[in-house]
């Protein structure tokens, strides 16, 4: 997973956040789906609203390629619906 999240990839999240002026609606549904709502992100700044946001957005992409990268690590019975739950843990 490094190869898609390294450490300069991380803290250009951080730079790209505390550029923004505002928050789209792509981003706050994204928090929502991720349960950060308004009462976790009442009073926050925006940039801290939007870099939440770009890191849900990579667990998204890591629960997406989670499966397949690590299925070989399971039980062959496992279905890939159950890998996909240890995903989100």
């Amino acid at each position: 997973m490094r190869e898609y999240h390294t450490f300069i990839d991380r803290n250009y999240l951080i730079y790209k956040a505390v550029l923004s002026e505002k928050i789209e609606t792509e981003e706050l549904n994204r928090l929502h789906r991720n349960s950060l709502n308004s009462s976790t992100l009442a009073g926050l700044p925006v940039w801290l609203q939007k870099w939440a946001s770009y890191v849900c957005e990579y667990l998204e992409f890591e629960e997406y390629l989670f499966p397949e990268y690590f299925k070989n690590n399971y039980p062959k019975e496992f279905r890939v619906e159950d890998i996909k739950i240890d995903a989100k843990l």
